[in-house]
């Protein structure tokens, strides 16, 4: 393939140390400088621009998942293809599936060898990084990031680590921020009516919670019929998942109680890090899980879950906008009150209940991927250059057009339309501290989250992947099994009894294989630090 290279202005530091592993797992690398800065409104990428140029158009196609469907995106992708084709002489076909058809249709691509060139890989297990990984449906991109994206990985730096499998790169992880925290959100408007609002904002336990979504559900012939819901609560996910969360320990009575566990990057939530005793345990096994199953399974009995919620392809956040929950449960960043304001149209009280600390799993949980069928994955990386290293097809990605879709005021915030044709989520394309802070965020407000990622603590096993390979099989066959089971379980909907019949078939499935493969993993990387 011929190309030439352009624009050579003094690179701070080339590709980051290679990254050592063991077992699969990542060691130490060279930081990478600060990826972005902000001048009051988008963040500016501080890196000198090295871009690789085709001397032919080259044409990438790219599939990924979208909370809002297609709308508007054929004049959103123009935009971004102007700016790549000039750049970089490549242009994109990128194709947003809804949450059903990309958890039904990317594995059947990726297994079946459709050839297309990147992947989003999510949070959701079946497309998941560790996932696609593990099927050895990702292609290995060490050397072209190395070539086509120097840039990339000086921004992205140490966090490359969380996709890179006995050193070797499968995916680049969005630069983005990875210190979630746990919240339950509350349309405010409902808590306002019934004089609930304070006691949201002081709670501190799941028996203060229960008592505000009891006595919302008590008051719901007597709301005016604009802040009646068809449900008190609901699904977060297109899991069904009420109430577990991944890696967090939700069951102790009070928030204070609760504790973050490493799950080794594992998205089907199988094993985490015992840290008394470095031991992997199966999660499913313990007491704990128990406690939250049988919690959900409570509301659930009372009235309070939402009837759809073990089958919904909908996330609380689209349920809260359509007017069918009161409240749900899920991770979000700073400014998560402002965030599912504007994403659900509604003004919410977001209660804290957990904070876990930066780990391998929320680093690699939202990523970019070549697909091992790729036939052009020079093009597919300098794209993803592109994308992780300029601040305005970061803003088209996320905010679509300027005047169409979004205003900026005066203080450099990004103010939806109401009418915006085009809508996505801040956390699925590059680098989010290259996006337009949104309304009400205030301008500093990329610095300020980039600052406070930075500071977040991490988990004593931050950088440790596994490679799956060897326990591929009985990954496929335990996953099958939480597929029958995870579902109703977590939603509530599925009586208790039916935990120990799953725990069974995953004894069957070969789950202690698993265990005793990652213990292995973490025992050889433990002696390496």
């Amino acid at each position: 393939m011929k190309m030439k290279k352009i624009a050579v202005l003094g690179i701070a530091g080339m590709m980051a140390a290679s990254l050592l592993t063991a077992c699969g797992s990542g060691a130490t690398t060279e930081e990478g400088g600060n990826a972005a800065g902000t001048d009051g409104s988008a963040a500016q990428t501080e890196t000198a621009s090295t871009d690789t140029r085709f001397d032919e158009l080259q044409t990438i196609e790219g599939y990924g998942m979208s909370f809002y469907g297609d709308a508007g995106w054929a004049e959103v992708q123009d935009a971004i293809n102007e700016i790549t084709e000039e750049a970089i002489n490549v242009r994109i076909n990128y194709h947003p599936m809804d949450v059903a058809s990309y958890m039904e249709q990317i594995g059947l691509m990726l297994s079946g060898g459709e050839s297309f060139d990147l992947v989003m890989c999510t949070a959701i297990p079946v497309v998941s990084f560790s996932t696609m990984q593990s099927q050895s449906e990702l292609m290995d991109i060490t050397d072209y990031l190395d070539e086509y994206a120097p840039e990339l990985v000086q921004t992205v730096g140490k966090y490359m680590e969380a996709t890179t499998v006995e050193d070797k790169v499968y995916a680049v992880p969005n630069f983005k921020m990875d210190n979630s925290k746990y919240y339950i959100f509350m349309r405010k408007d409902v808590l306002d009516y019934l004089e609930l609002t304070e006691k949201a904002r002081s709670c501190d336990s799941w028996t203060e919670v229960e008592e505000i979504l009891y006595a919302v559900k008590d008051a719901q012939e007597t709301l005016p019929e604009e802040l009646r819901t068809n449900a008190i609560i609901s699904n977060s996910d297109a899991q069904g998942c009420v109430i577990c969360d991944c890696a967090w320990d939700s069951a102790p009575e009070n928030f204070a109680d609760g504790h973050g566990m490493d799950i080794l990057a594992n998205a089907s939530k199988l094993v985490y890090i015992d840290e008394s005793d470095n031991q992997v345990k199966n999660w499913f096994a313990t007491e704990d899980y128990k406690t939250i199953v049988e919690r959900a399974q409570k509301w659930h009995q009372d009235g309070l879950v939402y009837k759809d919620a073990a089958t919904s392809d909908e996330t609380g956040d689209t349920l809260m906008a359509n007017g069918i929950t009161f409240s749900y449960m899920c991770a979000a960043e700073m400014g998560a009150e402002v965030a599912k304001t504007n994403t659900t149209g509604h003004e919410v009280v977001a209660v804290e209940y957990g904070a876990i600390p930066v780990q391998t799993y929320n680093v690699n949980c939202w990523a970019w991927a070549v697909p091992s069928t790729s036939e052009n994955p020079e093009a597919a990386v300098a794209f993803l250059n592109q994308m992780y290293t300029n601040p305005d097809i970061e803003n088209l990605f996320v905010y679509g057009l300027e005047g169409r879709d979004y205003e900026l005021n005066e203080n450099g915030e990004a103010v939806r339309k109401d009418d915006a044709a085009y809508r996505c989520e801040d956390f699925l394309f590059g680098n989010q501290f290259n996006a337009y802070p949104p309304a009400g965020m205030g301008s500093d407000f990329r610095e300020l989250s980039l600052k406070d990622f930075e500071e977040a603590e991490m988990s004593p096993y931050y950088g440790m992947t596994v490679n799956t390979d060897p326990i591929a099989n009985e990954l496929t066959a335990v996953n099958n099994v939480l597929v029958k089971y995870e579902r109703g379980l977590e939603s509530g909907t599925t009586d208790i009894s039916s935990l120990d019949s799953m725990l069974s078939e995953l004894d069957g499935a070969g789950l202690q294989t698993v265990i005793d493969y990652y213990q292995q993993c973490l025992d050889e990387w433990l002696a390496e630090q």
